[in-house]
């Protein structure tokens, strides 16, 4: 017999017998319940964003953060302020959150509420207020959450707060009083107001009347007797 063909032969019994093996094991899988082997696709990463709006907190103005959830949601966490000692928690500063359906919005902290938030003493027994004038950077701490997976971020805002300036008001001087002028005197219309005026009292008793009566008699006694002395002569 030809070689070649003797040859072609043996290539394609090999073949046939290659593949009816792989279709044999393939058949064996299928019962014995074994499915192809499945590549899971890892889920991508929760990435929300916050960005700080205000560059500097003053005293006089709101803190305010832009925010993208990616349409989950967000909530605050610690609030630590720092003076030169080192960082203290605060409590009371809570913050209005106004986020739409598909996540984006405003996280804002009002220059109210900051002001009336309140720290904790040197023992952390008593709670004081804040002053403000001391601090010089507030750390914000914010949670997300979407679908079980988490994610926190740190953003941190210069502080700078100046101490109220005392302001004084001039008072004007007094002024002297003024002299106060007399009453005028009641005028009385067609009333006339005698005034008796009383003798001085001098302590003698005498009966004055007597003595003038007995006085008139000797003069009228005196000159009855001249004028007939007169007719006499």
């Amino acid at each position: 017999m030809n070689k070649k063909l003797m040859t072609m032969l043996v290539a394609c019994a090999l073949s046939v017998s290659a593949l009816s093996t792989t279709a044999v094991f393939a058949e064996d899988a299928v019962v014995n319940g074994d499915t192809p082997a499945v590549t899971e696709t890892t889920p991508a990463s929760y990435e929300p964003e916050i960005t700080l709006t205000t560059s500097k907190w003053t005293g006089d103005n709101d803190i305010v953060f832009d925010v993208d959830t990616k349409g989950g949601t967000v909530y605050t966490q610690e609030i630590y302020i720092y003076d030169i000692n080192g960082a203290m928690p605060i409590t009371g500063a809570a913050a209005k959150v106004e986020v739409n359906e598909e996540g984006k919005g405003k996280i804002t902290f009002t220059k109210d509420v900051l002001k009336n938030a309140k720290t904790w003493d040197d023992s952390f027994e008593n709670q004081i207020s804040v002053d403000w004038t001391k601090i010089n950077k507030i750390e914000f701490s914010f949670g997300f959450e979407l679908d079980d997976q988490y994610e926190s971020k740190t953003v941190y805002v210069e502080a700078s707060v100046k101490s109220p300036e005392i302001t004084v008001t001039p008072t004007a001087p007094s002024q002297p009083a003024k002299p106060s002028t007399p009453a005028k005197p009641a005028e009385n219309r067609g009333t006339t107001t005698t005034t008796k005026k009383e003798a001085p009292k001098t302590g003698d008793t005498m009966n004055v009347a007597l003595y003038a009566s007995l006085l008139v008699v000797s003069a009228l006694a005196a000159v009855v007797l001249t004028t007939k002395k007169k007719m006499a002569e």
